[in-house]
């Protein structure tokens, strides 16, 4: 077993969550479930969407019923997407996805390619071996 690696996997983790967009994320969060209103809104939407969903399923809704259902749920989710604290959490949320997923890629594309070919990732050391 290689300990070094989980090491060095530990190390990376630390380093992701130490950065500013964990830290744009986390500070995010904490407004988010701090605001009641924001809170409230985004239940209501929650549990509107959880609802209408069992009723259709189980047949108490109409075809009619459940489009204005769906039309309903889109203006919920307009209404707490327009609340700036949710707006903030969302943005920040995907932010930080988008870089996560930038740095599993990373790893994915160092430790998944072979010596025929390049990753691309100027890193790797594996560039101009053929």
């Amino acid at each position: 077993m290689n300990t070094r690696c989980y090491e060095k996997a530990v190390e990376l983790g630390n380093m992701v969550l130490a950065s500013e967009v964990s830290l744009r994320l986390a500070d995010a969060k904490a407004a988010f479930e701090e605001d009641m209103n924001a809170q409230t809104a985004y239940a209501d939407y929650n549990e509107f969407c959880e609802n209408t969903q069992i009723a259709y399923k189980s047949g108490f809704l109409t075809q009619k019923k459940y489009q204005e259902a769906l039309q309903r749920m889109v203006e919920m989710e307009i209404d707490v997407k327009n609340i700036p604290i949710v707006q903030e959490y969302i943005k920040a949320k995907e932010d930080y996805d988008n870089f996560a997923n930038s740095v599993i890629e990373m790893l994915r594309q160092t430790i998944g390619h072979t010596e025929s070919k390049s990753c691309g990732c100027g890193g790797c050391g594996s560039h101009g071996k053929r």
